[in-house]
This record gives structure tokens, C-alpha cells and sequence, in this order.
């Protein structure tokens, strides 16, 4: 169900939004550092109700902020000419610093809590899972600071697609972690838990496959243009 939700309003976001994301995304990022704060309230004082039910999981379980991430992936893998690539690739910006800002709930309210246990150490498949999330986190800040407008104008080109690059192993790390997370309960029989690795994997298992199909394309798109560009510069030689 939560993914349903999350899918509804990253829907919203990237049809009836895109216009006003792209053109004035501050109120947009306002907006998500308020709902963020909320959760964050809302946890610290015990909040319950229905609303609280459908809202709290796109925080916690950080089901929106991998979803607008996942948009964002699939926008790259999109054919240069696909209609909905022209779409989203104007607000591919915005989307990722939504995401980053919406991860912050997920994070401060799980790092707050593993915080106290530090003394008595970790072992197992929390150790390396809460290990992956430190990785994940510092890639997110470079990469959600990078995205930044300002931030992008002050560096060369070469070196904000350097650093660009980070979202692969983001993205795919992202994914390990929360099937680490997700796996012991889903062992033992938890359907919600099952059902949310079943998703994640075929969502990331799509984009892995687009991934490479793309590559292999572009690959031989650029060894057939080779030959025409070196008959070319033969050509004005002669």
C-alpha cells in the first residue's frame, strides 16, 4: 500500500507539478523539508490516526524518496527521444533534491535510534547494513549538493558528470540496504515485507536491464558513426 501512495503522489509531482517544479522549486523543497519535519514530530510525540497510517510509512520506510530516486534513475535509460524522457528531464533536478530532502526523515529517525547502541557494538547483517548506510548517505549528500544549481555552476563540466557517475552505486546500494533491512522479516513470514522486496527487485531489476540495453546501444551507435566521421575527415583532406 505504501508504494501505491508513494507512486500517487510521485505521479502528481512529475504531471500535474512538472511546470510549476521547474520553474519555482523552492516552495517544492520547502514543502518536503515541512513534511519531513512533521514525520519527524510526529514519531517524537506518538502520533496515531489513519492519515498518520498512510503517511508515515513514505517517511520511515523511505518509500517516497526511493520512488522520486528511481524516476530519476529511469529518466537516463529512457530513449533520447522518448516523449516522456522530454518530460522528465527538465525537472531530473529538482526530483533528486526532493528525494534527497525526503531520505532525511528516514535517516535521522533510524540513525537517532541505532545511536544509543553504539557502546554495545554491532554484529551480522546489521553491522554491514547500517555500514552500507553510512556509504549511501555521504554518496546522497555529494550527489544532492551537487544538484544544486549554484553548486553546478561553479564546477567544470567534466567533473560534475565525474561526480554524476556516484548515482549508479547509489541507486544499487540503495537497493541492497533496504533488502537487508527488509529480508529478516520477510523470512519469517511478514507479507508486507515480502512484498515490498518482491517490488523493489523487479523495479531494480527493470532499471538494470534498461541500463545495459542502453549502454550496448549507445555502444554501437558510436562504432558506426566512427567510420562516417573518419571517411569525412578524409574526404576534406583530399
Amino acid at each position: 500500500m505504501r508504494f501505491i501512495v508513494a507512486l500517487l503522489v510521485s505521479l502528481v509531482l512529475v504531471v500535474a507539478c512538472a511546470k510549476p517544479l521547474k520553474k519555482h522549486p523552492v516552495p517544492f523543497y520547502v514543502g518536503a523539508v515541512v513534511l519531513v519535519g512533521v514525520y519527524l514530530w510526529g514519531m517524537q510525540a506518538g502520533v496515531r490516526g489513519e492519515v498518520w497510517s498512510y503517511f508515515q510509512p513514505l517517511m520511515q520506510r523511505c518509500a517516497l524518496a526511493f520512488l522520486l530516486f528511481t524516476i530519476v534513475m529511469f529518466v537516463g535509460v529512457l530513449n533520447d527521444k522518448s516523449p516522456l524522457r522530454s518530460r522528465l528531464m527538465p525537472i531530473r533536478r529538482q526530483l533528486s533534491i526532493l528525494a534527497c530532502i525526503f531520505a532525511v526523515g528516514h535517516i535521522v529517525f533510524y540513525g537517532a535510534s541505532y545511536l544509543s547502541r553504539l557502546a554495545s557494538g554491532f554484529t551480522g547483517n546489521l553491522a554491514f547494513a547500517l555500514g552500507l548506510a553510512a556509504i549511501i548517505t555521504a554518496l546522497m549528500v555529494v550527489l544532492g549538493i551537487t544538484s544544486f544549481q549554484v553548486v553546478r555552476h561553479g564546477m567544470t563540466g567534466a567533473a560534475w558528470k565525474r561526480i554524476q557517475r556516484f548515482a549508479y552505486p547509489f541507486y544499487l546500494l540503495t537497493y541492497v540496504h533496504l533488502a537487508l533491512l527488509l529480508m529478516p522479516s520477510a523470512l519469517a513470514g511478514n507479507q508486507v515485507a515480502v512484498v515490498s522486496i518482491a517490488v523493489y527487485s523487479i523495479v531494480v531489476g527493470a532499471y538494470v536491464v534498461l541500463r545495459l540495453r542502453k549502454a550496448f546501444a549507445d555502444r554501437a551507435a558510436s562504432t558506426l558513426e566512427s567510420p562516417a566521421a573518419d571517411l569525412e575527415l578524409e574526404s576534406a583532406a583530399a
